[in-house]
């Protein structure tokens, strides 16, 4: 079975004057609920073979905190089409780095991550609302394919969604 799993970068400062978008930093918060969404998919081996990463500060430093509890095997990829990416920019972007893999993750941005989620499971989460995304989400989304580059788009099955308010308490 291919998996994704879709993690929204941790909690980031505030839009400040001066200060572009893309080089926002990661508040306190955003480094715990990283490295606790780390922890989280070590201890329950959901660990991809590669890591597509955007390459914002925010997407980096969250890559930053999750990276400890992961073994050193594990393949990253910064790709700058993932900042500001559509959600077919990024379902792109997996296939493409995915391909004969079968399991692979995306720190990303909102609106893509939450529209691609969608998309990728269909009606398959009547229980959950996935228009709700917030920093530190991950969602793991499972395929009948066997590797990223087989998986049919709108295909998969929600395995499992964690808000990092989920994760303190484990």
């Amino acid at each position: 079975m291919a998996r994704v799993t879709l993690i929204r970068h941790g909690k980031a400062e505030t839009s400040k004057l001066g200060v572009q978008d893309f080089d926002r930093p990661l508040i306190s918060r955003g480094q715990i609920n990283a490295s606790a969404v780390g922890a989280f998919l070590a201890t329950h081996r959901m660990l991809p073979q590669l890591v597509l990463v955007s390459p914002s500060a925010r997407t980096r430093e969250t890559y930053e905190f999750i990276k400890p509890h992961w073994p050193d095997e594990i393949a990253v990829q910064f790709v700058d089409q993932l900042y500001e990416a559509s959600a077919s920019t990024l379902l792109q972007a997996i296939i493409d780095y995915g391909g004969d893999l079968s399991d692979i993750a995306v720190i990303g941005h909102n609106p893509s991550l939450v529209v691609l989620l969608n998309h990728m499971v269909g009606d398959d989460h009547a229980e959950q609302n996935l228009g709700y995304f917030p920093t530190c989400c991950m969602a793991d989304i499972g395929f009948v394919a066997p590797k990223i580059r087989d998986l049919i788009s709108d295909g998969g099955r929600l395995l499992s969604i964690k808000r990092a308010r989920d994760l303190q308490a484990i």
